[in-house]
C-alpha cells in the first residue's frame, strides 16, 4: 500500500508533530510503501503533488493554530485540489492527526471539520483521526516512551490508527488528553513555555494581558 504522510508543522525540526509521526511510522507495517513529506514554510512542487495524489492513504499531521489549521497547510490543501481533480482519487482515504497546546483534545474539532470539508471537495474519503491535547508536553516528555508515560493513551490510539490505515477503514475522530492532571499541566505550561518565551522576548505579564485585551 502506498501511504503519504505529511508533516504540516512550520518547525524545521524537533516538532511535536514529528514525534507523533515517528511513532506512527514505527507502528505501520514494513511492507507498506511510505513517503514522508515535511511541508514547513515552503510549498510542495508539482512533482510531489503528483506523487501524493496517487497514494492509497494520506495522513495529514499538524499543530493547531488559533483553533484552525496553519496557513502553510491551508495553502497546500488549496493548491492540491486541482491535482486531485486530474486523478481518480475516489479510493484515497485521508486521516488527520492534530495536536494543540490546550489540555483538551476536543479543541481540534474545528480543524477536523476543515479537513473533512476539504475531503468532500477533493473527492477523497475522510477516515477520521486523532485530536491530541497538551501537545507541547509531548516534546517536554520525549525522553519517556509514549507507551510508558502520560501519553500511553495516544500510543494505543496510534496503534489502532495504524491498523485502520493499513485496512483503509474508518477510524472516526478520537479526542485525547494526557494522563496528567489538568491543573499541573496549566502550571507546567506557564512556567516551562509561556513565561520563558515572554522573558526571552522582553515581555512582562502586563504586556501579554494588554495584547489579549
Amino acid at each position: 500500500m502506498k501511504i503519504s504522510i505529511i508533516n504540516g508543522s512550520q518547525k524545521p525540526s524537533g516538532s511535536n508533530t514529528g514525534i507523533i509521526l515517528s511513532t506512527l511510522n514505527n507502528l505501520l507495517g514494513k511492507d507498506n510503501d511510505i513517503d514522508n513529506y515535511t511541508l514547513g514554510v515552503k510549498q510542495f512542487s508539482a512533482e510531489i503533488y503528483n506523487k501524493i495524489v496517487l497514494s492509497d492513504v494520506i495522513v495529514f499531521a499538524f499543530p493547531l493554530y488559533t483553533d484552525s489549521i496553519p496557513s502553510n497547510m491551508l495553502k497546500m490543501l488549496i493548491e492540491s485540489e486541482s491535482f486531485f481533480g486530474r486523478e481518480k482519487a475516489k479510493e484515497t482515504v485521508v486521516y488527520a492527526i492534530i495536536n494543540n497546546g490546550y489540555y483538551e483534545g476536543k479543541q481540534t474539532h474545528i480543524a477536523f471539520e476543515i479537513i473533512q470539508n476539504w475531503c468532500d471537495r477533493s473527492g477523497v474519503h475522510f477516515g477520521g483521526g486523532l485530536g491530541q491535547g497538551a501537545g507541547e508536553m509531548i516534546g517536554a516528555t520525549q525522553k519517556t516512551p509514549l507507551n510508558k508515560g502520560p501519553f500511553n493513551n495516544l500510543w494505543r490510539a496510534l496503534k489502532l490508527l495504524a491498523e485502520k490505515i493499513e485496512a483503509k477503514e474508518p477510524f472516526g475522530i478520537k479526542y485525547l488528553s494526557p494522563y496528567f492532571p489538568r491543573f499541573l499541566w496549566k502550571i507546567m505550561a506557564h512556567n516551562t513555555f509561556r513565561h520563558p518565551l515572554a522573558s526571552k522576548n522582553k515581555l512582562t505579564k502586563k504586556d501579554i494581558v494588554s495584547k489579549i485585551m
